[in-house]
């Protein structure tokens, strides 16, 4: 079976001899320097993206950069020694516990979705 996000990760690590499961501040100061370079690139490509949507060059660029900032998201979760994709799941469930009574979503007026009354914090203490 294909491997996952997070082994996926584990495997560059271990073939770039990258450290796995150290929560140490140099290795994780490195791995966060590199999620602001992606995203840094993100958002240049994005405002590339969005001078000329016909641009599929560019388009295909910013999916490039998103891929990046995800890429290296999980390499320091990789470099801590977290299951991201096990907390992706707990946030993703928290996320849809934000519905109002009537299952409908609260929205600010830029459109994004707001806590409701049933929002479920999620429990991320057993993964860290």
């Amino acid at each position: 079976s294909p491997m996952n996000h997070q082994q996926q990760a584990e495997q560059f690590r271990e073939i770039m001899s990258q450290p796995s499961g150290l929560f140490t501040p140099d290795v994780l100061r490195t791995q966060l320097i590199l999620i602001l370079e992606e995203v840094e690139e993100l958002v240049e490509s994005h405002h590339i993206a969005s001078l000329d949507l016909t641009n599929l060059r560019a388009r295909e660029n910013t999916l490039k950069e998103l891929a990046d900032v995800v890429y290296v998201a999980y390499q320091y979760a990789a470099a801590s020694g977290w299951d991201l994709d096990e907390a992706l799941d707990r946030v993703h469930a928290s996320n849809l516990s934000k519905l109002d009574d009537d299952l409908k979503p609260i929205k600010r007026e830029d459109g994004k979705v707001i806590k409701g009354p049933n929002y479920k914090k999620p429990t991320l203490i057993d993964l860290v």
